[in-house]
């Protein structure tokens, strides 16, 4: 018995393999040759997305994730200055601020550290290592004047229309600021600004000295206002030490250093105003830093507690940039470049696509919806490769009108690779170290990133620079180092489209300081109209840079024109 039902199960599955064996008439292969015909093939759809520009009126700038200061010119688009409103907090609040007996408040430091990288060092005579350096994101080498100033305008945490939203503030609200509030107390002006390299050396107490001599201390490179009371000297800072005695070491134990609110509406803030120097108009450089490793120090001394006779002690009390702080940017543009950005074809697209960092531009992209031809069945009329007839917009469309996207999703294609490709307009752009190496592809609707953005295996958060390279690839430079296009992939987000998976929302590109900032921003593109609000990613909003890329108009060099090229897999029976 168990012997017969081996047997038929046995017959059962050798049955079974030989069926499915006789199914496979296509792909049956002895030694290294193919027998029958493979029903596949591989091939190429170009759709041509209507591409044009956002001009933004203002941008969200408060709480960035890094800030600007200087000024910029765009070979293209012209001149930026970028000033900064920020709060300051101490590092002790309450009891924790006291100062000791008979106080002296000896010198104000603001110290702003620069991004750089230590490329060499040597010793000295005096065995000293002298380290030296090359500075990052210092753009321009034109000095201008700054000015540091104590504020006397409130930046409040809540909108005081909606108590329950956060305050957001903008790259024009500097400009609409009373300056006399803006400008309260004038604390520091540096006549001709300009980032250095160097080392900066600063001499500080050393309790384990016997005698009164200052130790010397070399910081990284960085800008150091000093306000210090110099007797004899021709620069004399006791003004303003006499000013910070009276705020800080005179209020020891008054209520405005009891809590966070109470300080911040007390000492509102520092504003850095930025202007170009008589010497040299509409010129400048910039600078790109974070505030978080920023500080206004107050340095003072004490007695000694039971020392006899009365020796002094140092102490020390610093502001952290830690509270809020909003970038203003005061933007003076070509004005063919505005009038282009302000009178564009959303409908047919335009012939240059204008994508610039800060309070600029970016593109916005219009995929498959164009209306395509179809015969009295309903089925789509192609040309003779295939491709579907394009026909101009219906007045008033109806479910009967087809679209590009619903020819692809007939199609039954199996998509392998789907990549934008957008060639720089070098008769505009001057190329070079001033075009931006990264551009940045998200949902327009949203400010989100596309699912390519989180299956890229380049990721990367120690080099941003390298990060997503897969995805929202570096700029493709000639043999001269000029820019010539930007390739981004898009599979993902294409092959959920076509599935239905996602809606066909437009896309917006745009330049990136950091491809790795995902969060967005608020912007308008109209100046007092709340209801024309965009999306645009932070990491365009502290970017510099921008470029002028070939759209979809019909005077583009058919080699150049923006394309999205999808490569497919399809039987050809189709």
């Amino acid at each position: 018995m168990k012997l017969k039902n081996i047997l038929i199960k046995t017959i059962a599955i050798v049955a079974v393999i030989f069926s499915i064996g006789s199914c496979d008439d296509d792909f049956n292969s002895v030694g290294t040759e193919v027998i029958g015909e493979v029903n596949f093939e591989d091939d190429k759809y170009t759709a041509t997305p209507i591409a044009y520009s956002k001009v933004f009126k203002k941008v969200q700038t408060s709480n960035l994730p890094n800030n600007l200061l200087g000024i910029y010119n765009d070979p293209v688009y012209g001149m930026s200055t970028y000033s900064l409103l920020a709060q300051v907090l101490p590092e002790r609040l309450g009891t924790g601020v006291t100062y000791g007996d008979n106080a002296v408040l000896d010198s104000v430091v603001l110290t702003l550290p620069y991004f750089n990288r230590q490329v060499g060092g040597e010793t000295n005579d005096d065995n000293e290592i002298i380290r030296e350096y090359e500075l990052d994101s210092v753009y321009g080498t034109t000095p201008y004047t700054l000015s540091l100033y104590q504020s006397n305008y409130f930046l409040r945490d809540f909108d005081s229309d909606d108590p329950t939203e956060i305050q957001i503030y903008y790259s024009n609200d500097l400009e609409a600021i009373d300056h006399t509030l803006l400008e309260a107390k004038l604390l520091k002006r540096i006549d001709k600004f300009l980032p250095s390299e160097k080392e900066v050396l600063t001499r500080v107490p050393d309790g384990n000295d016997e005698d009164e001599l200052l130790d010397e201390v070399r910081l990284s490179p960085r800008l150091r206002m000093s306000m210090i009371a110099k007797a004899g000297e021709k620069e004399n800072d006791q003004e303003i030490i006499d000013h910070f005695t009276a705020q800080f070491l005179d209020k020891e134990g008054d209520s405005e250093f009891s809590n966070p609110n109470n300080f911040r509406n007390f000492f509102r803030g520092l504003y850095f105003k930025v202007e170009s120097h008589t010497d040299t108009p509409g010129k400048g450089n910039l600078l790109f830093f974070n505030l978080a490793e920023a500080n206004l120090t107050l340095h003072y001394s004490f007695d000694k507690a039971n020392s006899d006779p009365v020796e002094r002690e140092t102490g020390s009390l610093a502001l952290n940039f830690n509270n809020h702080r909003v970038n203003g940017v005061n933007n003076n543009f070509n004005a063919n470049i505005i009038n282009e950005l302000e009178n564009q074809d959303i409908v047919n697209g335009e012939e240059n696509l204008y994508l610039k960092g800060g309070q600029g531009s970016y593109a916005i992209l219009d995929l498959f919806n164009r209306y395509v031809e179809t015969d009295a069945n309903g089925d789509f009329v192609v040309d003779d490769n295939g491709n579907p007839i394009f026909i101009e917009n219906p007045a008033d469309p109806t479910d009967d009108d087809k679209t590009e996207l619903d020819f692809l999703r007939s199609s039954e294609w199996l998509v392998n690779n789907a990549s934008l490709k957008l060639y720089v307009n070098q008769d505009i752009v001057d190329g070079g170290e001033a075009e931006p190496e990264r551009i940045y592809i998200f949902n327009e609707e949203t400010g989100q990133t596309l699912f390519d953005y989180a299956l890229d295996p380049t990721s990367s958060d120690a080099s941003p620079v390298l990060s997503r390279i897969d995805h929202l690839g570096r700029i493709g430079r000639d043999s001269d180092e000029n820019g010539e296009f930007y390739k981004l992939r898009l599979t993902q987000h294409i092959l959920n489209v076509i599935k239905g998976d996602i809606d066909n929302v437009k896309l917006g590109v745009a330049v990136s300081q950091n491809v790795n900032i995902t969060a967005a921003a608020n912007g308008f593109v109209s100046e007092n109209s709340d209801a024309e609000d965009e999306i645009i990613p932070y990491s365009s909003v502290i970017s510099h840079e921008g470029t002028v890329l070939y759209g979809n108009g019909a005077d583009v060099p058919e080699g150049k024109r923006l394309k999205l090229e999808i490569f497919y897999t399809k039987t050809r029976n189709n």
